[in-house]
């Protein structure tokens, strides 16, 4: 599918690249929703785009996330989101600047997340007049994003931890929702890394002269700055949720071997004595005795009760 914001305010959809009429449209932005290989070819041909990295996104050089010529700059950025199942993914979004317009390349499901998630922030499009200012509101959206989604997750973690302060038993679940918020808080500070480096090459390139953008960028690196140090604090934060349940859990095992322990004591003994009068050899006096039997049991009942109260008085329970 096919969005286009043309100069009127207008949004018009399209679903194949044939109901466009190229010649007479007039647009600031363009964005290809589950873009195709006809419709990068359709956009390379019609506006002379340079569409190479959009198939180079996974490389780990600068190419693959940031190219600038006269005719074009190309931005890479990873956008998490949370996905259908509610949890943390991330998806690549492309914005190809031209003088022509600006072209976005996403998919549905980050599509559809920022528009039912920060529909209120689009609000503010019908007050835009030009196409710098559309670049510049994606720009401020961005940071702005990275801010709102960090505070979800920082949200759940200040949850995570006053349960666990509550709590004294804790389970294996308690442990894997830790690993999860900490494996978020990994893809989100790998993909506000990217986003600052896309940013600092930009504010470097010739291009933040042709759009009078550069305030805007150093504003935006500074907020991301910011953000990046509540990601580092939700690590810390996790790490010490992670020490604090497993030193409980230790003190929680340490309990449970005492009273092993305590449990073991009291009956062994009795059981020694127990073993000793079931030798059953002839000359042991205390077999032929009347009451025999019954000092038995007694003294295998105070081998059982003076361990209990030995450990009773070492706090052991």
């Amino acid at each position: 599918m096919i969005e286009v914001l043309g100069t009127d305010k207008q949004i018009t959809n399209y679903k194949s690249v044939n109901d466009i009429d190229p010649e007479n449209l007039e647009f600031y932005v363009m964005q290809f929703v589950d873009y195709t290989d006809v419709e990068i070819s359709w956009a390379e041909k019609t506006y002379e785009l340079n569409t190479s990295i959009l198939t180079r996104f996974e490389d780990i050089e600068i190419s693959s996330h940031f190219l600038a010529d006269e005719k074009q700059v190309s931005l890479h950025i990873s956008i998490p989101y949370y996905n259908t199942e509610k949890e943390l993914s991330e998806s690549p979004v492309f914005f190809l600047i031209t003088q022509q317009g600006l072209f976005l390349f996403s998919n549905h499901e980050v599509d559809d997340y920022l528009n039912k998630s920060f529909d209120h922030k689009f609000a503010i499009l019908d007050q835009l007049s030009n196409l710098e200012s559309y670049i510049k509101f994606q720009i401020e959206f961005i940071s702005d994003y990275y801010a709102d989604i960090i505070e979800l997750e920082t949200k759940k973690v200040k949850l995570l931890a006053s349960k666990i302060l509550l709590e004294k038993e804790f389970s294996k679940d308690v442990m894997d929702l830790i690993t999860r918020y900490k494996f978020n808080n990994l893809l989100l500070k790998e993909s506000l890394i990217e986003t600052t480096r896309v940013f600092n090459l930009y504010k470097k390139s010739p291009w933040h002269h042709k759009y009078n953008i550069k305030a805007t960028i150093e504003a935006e690196l500074s907020d991301l700055s910011v953000v990046s140090d509540y990601i580092q604090f939700n690590f810390d934060r996790l790490n010490d949720l992670k020490e604090n349940v497993s030193n409980k859990i230790d003190l929680e095992q340490n309990h449970i071997f005492k009273m092993l322990t305590v449990v073991t004591v009291c009956i062994s003994l009795p059981t020694l004595i127990a073993g000793i009068y079931g030798m059953n050899f002839e000359n042991m006096p205390e077999l032929k005795s009347f009451h025999g039997y019954f000092i038995a049991l007694i003294a295998m009942l105070f081998a059982a009760i003076l361990p209990y109260f030995y450990f009773k008085r070492k706090k052991w329970f």
